[in-house]
């Protein structure tokens, strides 16, 4: 198996909201949670192991609608 970047997208504490961006589940302060994009990196950057490839997956998938909806 591959090591995967760390970039949001392979962090534990990242949660997707798009194809391009999520939000940290780790900075909140009291605020909303921060927007990030997938490549984004932190200081606080956990692994989430099989997750990752999960997501990559999901992405893939989403883009893959939105060209057959352009297409059609």
């Amino acid at each position: 198996m591959r090591q995967e970047k760390r970039t949001c997208l392979g962090c534990k504490h990242f949660r997707l909201e798009d194809i391009h961006s999520g939000i940290c589940r780790l900075e909140k302060n009291g605020k909303p949670y921060p927007r990030k994009l997938h490549s984004d990196i932190c200081a606080q950057w956990t692994g989430c192991g099989q997750q990752y490839f999960i997501r990559l997956g999901w992405i893939k998938s989403k883009k893959a609608e939105e060209e057959e909806k352009k297409g059609s």
